[in-house]
């Protein structure tokens, strides 16, 4: 790629761009801000990192790539990652997500201490502070609100998304075009992979709930199996007072605790 290419701006008006033009961007974007130490790649195995780990290889910057093995993600992901992504480095938490149940209580929306203990916690003893992530604002509204170069002054990383404009249909296209393999579990009706228990699924059809419990029952019994043990023993008063029982309370997190 010529160095002498001058970069299209592209922005919020992405969807109209041709794949061709957000990849050369995106590319120039990783080479521009790219660390002489070489860059920490945030991978978990999904459409979003497999596409930014090709643009970082691409781009021919020097990278390391992590994964974040929660314990809770889908078998079939961590399988695939196994498979397809050997030079991939596993980062484990130091307790599991049922230990952090009975020590934190369930993981509510806007309590997710599971995501600091199972996924950013494990990185930190990694020195590379430039990290790439596979986050799109396309995703969400709170997404959108954040810069393209991130800064976490707590814990002083510098954080690039290179695919920050990028539309879905860009993701897929790029990944037929360049042939690359992605969990099968997109072809069987799930949209987005993550843990396979989330406080961002219950709702008040359970809809998604039910798909999860489908697909991986043990995990939730297991899940199931957690939440009554810290409720036995350690939930508050206000529960207990109210002559709520353990499964009614897992009932009313299933449904995001919505009547």
């Amino acid at each position: 790629m010529s160095k002498k290419h001058k970069r299209k701006p592209i922005g919020f008006a992405s969807s109209l761009n041709p794949l061709e033009d957000v990849v050369e961007e995106a590319i120039q974007f990783v080479q521009e801000n790219a660390p002489p130490e070489g860059y920490f790649v945030a991978f978990s195995g999904g459409k979003d990192s497999i596409c930014v780990l090709e643009i970082v290889r691409m781009a021919g910057v020097k990278h390391e790539t992590y994964y974040s093995a929660t314990g809770i993600d889908p078998p079939e992901v961590v399988k695939f990652i196994r498979k397809n992504y050997p030079e991939v480095k596993f980062l484990r938490p130091k307790i599991n997500f049922w230990e952090g149940i009975y020590k934190n209580a369930p993981p509510l929306r806007k309590a997710r201490w599971c995501c600091r203990l199972l996924k950013k916690d494990t990185t930190l003893k990694i020195p590379l502070k430039n990290r790439i992530l596979g986050i799109r604002e396309e995703e969400s509204y709170s997404r959108a609100c954040r810069p393209r170069i991130d800064y976490h002054k707590k814990l002083k990383q510098y954080l690039y998304k290179p695919i920050f404009y990028w539309k879905e249909w860009h993701v897929w296209e790029f990944i037929e075009k360049y042939n690359l393999k992605y969990p099968s579990l997109y072809n069987e009706g799930f949209d987005r992979l993550g843990c396979v228990v989330c406080p961002f699924l219950p709702s008040k059809s359970m809809s998604r709930i039910k798909l999860h419990m489908e697909r991986w029952p043990k995990i939730y019994k297991t899940f199931e199996h957690a939440v009554t043990r810290w409720f036995n023993d350690k939930a508050d008063n206000k529960y207990k007072q109210g002559g709520q029982t353990a499964k009614e309370y897992i009932q009313d997190w299933y449904r995001g605790f919505e009547k």
